[in-house]
């Protein structure tokens, strides 16, 4: 497999109850960039981004079957593979959401909560990752003065960015991100662009958009999906 490659799709088939939604997708994603999913909706974009991390799980009557390898330290794992452990697997691979979700609690203890999850409580170490997380969602400077604070009265793109920096903090390999900035004025859109352009130089970003200038912008490659297929596209 080619060592630039960072996630290979290969007949991946998803369905809901009676309905297909992803028939037989494959395609190869790069490491170390910004790949864009486009396409017409309802055609199972999100979806295809629950797979990759497999939150698809948690949705009752469906069905995935087919492989995604990603390689994680130079080794290929199939993470459809029952034996995955879905804990590991949701730290090497991070998800940010259409509309931000900060948790009702401080920003300090929002951006912390990932590493309490996994039962890191080392307060040093814990306030230097919470502060280099913030740092790198371009968000520590308006922050600063203000961690102990509701993250729920941050403006929304403060609050997205928070989201991003509370999946930044366990470092994963690949951060998911579905349609992050729709909810966004344009302002603080694009800052978010800014931001993924810079994430890409520590991990792989897979993104949903709909807005075709965006994916202009940042994409270094683009996948469309239609019909339930997934097709390169020029960019």
């Amino acid at each position: 497999m080619d060592r630039d490659v960072k996630i290979r799709i290969a007949h991946l088939c998803f369905d809901y109850g009676r309905r297909r939604v992803l028939d037989d997708v494959c395609a190869e994603i790069p490491a170390n960039a910004i790949t864009a999913i486009v396409g017409p909706s309802g055609q199972g974009k999100s979806t295809l981004l629950t797979c990759l991390n497999r939150l698809c799980d948690a949705v009752p009557e469906t069905r995935v079957s087919g492989h995604v390898m990603i390689r994680f330290q130079g080794r290929w794992q199939d993470i459809l593979a029952p034996e995955v452990p879905l804990h590991w697997l949701r730290r090497k691979v991070g998800m940010v959401f259409q509309a931000p979700n900060p948790l009702p609690m401080s920003i300090f203890k929002n951006v912390a909560f990932a590493l309490k999850l996994t039962g890191q409580h080392r307060r040093p170490d814990v306030n230097d990752r919470v502060v280099q997380a913030l740092e790198r969602a371009f968000l520590w400077d308006e922050v600063r003065d203000r961690l102990h604070h509701d993250a729920r009265t941050l403006s929304g793109g403060q609050q997205q960015r928070l989201c991003i920096a509370r999946a930044l903090i366990l470092e994963p390999e690949i951060l998911l991100l579905d349609e992050p900035t729709s909810s966004l004025d344009s302002q603080a859109g694009e800052v978010i662009e800014s931001l993924l352009l810079t994430l890409r130089k520590r991990c792989t970003l897979v993104m949903v958009s709909h807005y075709q200038d965006q994916v202009r912008r940042v994409a270094d490659c683009v996948l469309q999906l239609n019909a339930g297929k997934l097709i390169p596209l020029p960019i």
